[in-house]
């Protein structure tokens, strides 16, 4: 695999000659008078974070502050520049989370500026075979027979490239007695994150040992070895029984949600069956958790969220026992966040997304971890089911909708918790996978059909609520006011022409004429000649002179619908006469006219 690394690295740097001479010459166009330095550039992995570094050469130089840029030489990209290694007065910049392809060779450029004049710039490589991992922080405590080596990693699991430390390094303890070394490689479970505790056994007593641990890279050959910490082993004693009890091993913390769970590996121990006491630090004194069992685990839930704490554990066997493995906890920074709740529902090309924290253990419900951080956001991953390129963002809220999907399509989520500002996250969700509904949007021609169609149905209605009132009124307005009318005896004498033309005649101006008593006859000629007083006369005008009356014997009766009325051939008379009588059920009869004397 290093072999593999190695050639790919070869390949890369001899192919990158004429790119680099070209960024070389082409770093400041717009100052062609800047002299390009040679610097010395180095990948470090400090404090397990990404540290690049640089010093130049020419050491007469001295820029008050410098600039950052870089770029990738599989990309065809312009420099960019790295905003928080901007107007630096150090020599270095944290990369961690800029560099993130660790199969990708970097060239970086760096600037140095006096005031705001650029005095110098130099121009580099770097590749995942520059990179040297710094040691980590470790203690060592000595007993009678074996020293104790507690190895301090950080909260969360570190990583170099965007990959977990793990996988590209080794944990190496050397053990040193004078010119005797002893290589140990202990088998961690998990990552390298929390406090890790390893003991080194069968040690002579009284005896000087020293003790290193270090990273050893799988991808460099370059190795950083700390200063050996050194320390002498008590003289031996011997118990009552001339028995001594080995301690706990690989005493840990394993903490998930405030969940304390100390653990350790019982020690080979022929005798017989072996005792453990655990306890911790509480107001200058030690309070025992767990006495006498025979559990390699005790639980530490009930320890305060907040400070540190000092835990311990040892092997008992009879009257004797071992001496005290000691590790310090940081709840709030040690502890895991496990996986949150997710619920999925699914729409025609969206996924609306329902988040829970995960609650704290010996908690009411509504106790999550949401509520001991300050900052506290969610990472949300989804992929299409079946394919590699997942898409992930960042949610400050317990709700989110993923938008812009495809219908009838699986797609996979999962969540973590994620604190901001401890740049903590938290353990993934098991994958929730759920497929998108069809695309039941209404076609817009298919809306304006269902409009058009919608407003004419409207105005049929309208228009046959109006026909109808139009109806009621005609109806009622017949039924309670009825119009009058001529009869139709009357219309027909109008209708003839003679009439109509006796009608419209007119009189001279100097006629007077004398009208005669007119008797009005109903049709119910029964009810008439029953009751021959019910009859009716009317009386014209004569002119000047008062009218004159004829007789009842005088008048002459005629049949219903043959009769007629006759008329004076004057059409104002005529009118007159209409105007001042109404006739009602009338028959026609025969009007003799009187001459003027």
């Amino acid at each position: 695999m290093l072999a593999s690394h190695c050639a790919s690295a070869v390949r890369l740097l001899t192919s990158c000659l004429v790119v680099y001479v070209s960024l070389a010459k082409d770093a400041s166009p717009d100052s062609p008078d800047v002299p390009g330095e040679h610097c010395d550039f180095k990948m470090t992995f400090r404090k397990y974070r990404s540290i690049l570094s640089w010093e130049l050469k020419n050491r007469s130089i001295v820029p008050t502050h410098y600039a950052l840029e870089y770029t990738i030489m599989s990309k065809p990209e312009d420099m960019k520049i790295v905003e928080k290694c901007t107007n630096i007065t150090r020599s270095f910049c944290d990369l961690t989370d800029v560099w993130q392809d660790m199969h990708e060779m970097y060239i970086p450029l760096v600037k140095g500026f006096r005031g705001t004049t650029l005095m110098v710039q130099c121009i580099g490589t770097i590749t995942t075979m520059n990179m040297s991992i710094e040691p980590p922080d470790f203690e060592i405590v000595g007993f009678a027979d074996h020293i104790n080596v507690a190895v301090q990693f950080p909260s969360v699991a570190p990583k170099i490239y965007g990959e977990e430390l793990r996988d590209h390094a080794s944990l190496v303890i050397d053990e040193h007695l004078e010119d005797i070394d002893k290589r140990h490689e202990p088998k961690i479970n998990g990552s390298f994150s929390g406090n890790f505790s390893y003991v080194l056994n069968d040690l002579i007593p009284n005896t000087n040992y020293c003790v290193s641990v270090y990273f050893e890279s799988r991808l460099s050959t370059t190795v950083i070895k700390p200063p050996l910490k050194c320390i002498l082993l008590q003289p031996g004693q011997e118990s009552a029984l001339g028995i001594v009890v080995p301690p706990p091993e690989n005493v840990r913390m394993n903490s998930v949600n405030f969940k304390n769970i100390l653990r350790w590996d019982s020690p080979a121990f022929p005798k017989g069956n072996l005792t453990f006491t655990a306890q911790y630090h509480s107001y200058k004194k030690f309070q025992e958790v767990c006495k006498s069992t025979t559990s390699t685990e005790c639980d530490f839930s009930s320890l305060s969220k907040y400070g540190d704490h000092t835990l311990r554990v040892r092997a008992e066997f009879a009257n004797e026992h071992s001496d005290w493995v000691n590790i310090t906890f940081y709840p709030v920074d040690d502890t895991v966040i496990g996986p949150p709740l997710l619920h999925v529902e699914a729409l025609a090309d969206s996924l609306q997304l329902r988040f829970l924290a995960p609650q704290i253990e010996n908690e009411p419900y509504t106790w999550t971890m949401r509520k001991i951080y300050d900052s506290w956001a969610y990472n949300v991953q989804y992929w299409k089911n079946g394919t590699d390129k997942k898409f992930e963002v960042t949610v400050q809220y317990d709700f989110e909708i993923i938008r812009n999907l495809e219908p009838w399509t699986t797609y996979c989520i999962q969540v973590r918790g994620f604190l901001p500002d401890r740049n903590k996250t938290g353990e993934w969700s098991e994958p929730v996978c759920e497929q998108t509904a069809k695309d039941e949007t209404t076609p817009s021609w298919l809306v304006a059909i269902i409009l058009i169609a919608s407003v004419f149905i409207v105005f049929l209605v309208l228009l046959g609520c109006f026909a109808l009132l139009w109806y009621v009124y005609k109806k009622t307005k017949y039924t309670f006011s009825p119009g009058n009318s001529l009869p139709q005896h009357l219309k027909e004498f109008l209708g003839h022409p003679h009439n109509t033309l006796l009608f419209f005649s007119y009189p001279l101006s100097d006629e007077s004429e004398v009208f005669d008593k007119l008797s009005v006859i109903t049709e119910n000629s029964e009810n008439s000649k029953q009751n021959p007083g019910n009859s009716c006369s009317l009386e014209a005008p004569s002119g000047p002179g008062p009218p004159e009356l004829l007789s009842k014997e005088e008048t002459h009766l005629v049949g219903h619908s043959d009769s007629t009325l006759p008329m004076s051939a004057s059409e104002h008379g005529q009118n007159d006469h209409l105007r001042k009588h109404q006739i009602y059920n009338s028959q026609t009869v025969d009007l003799s006219k009187q001459p003027k004397n």
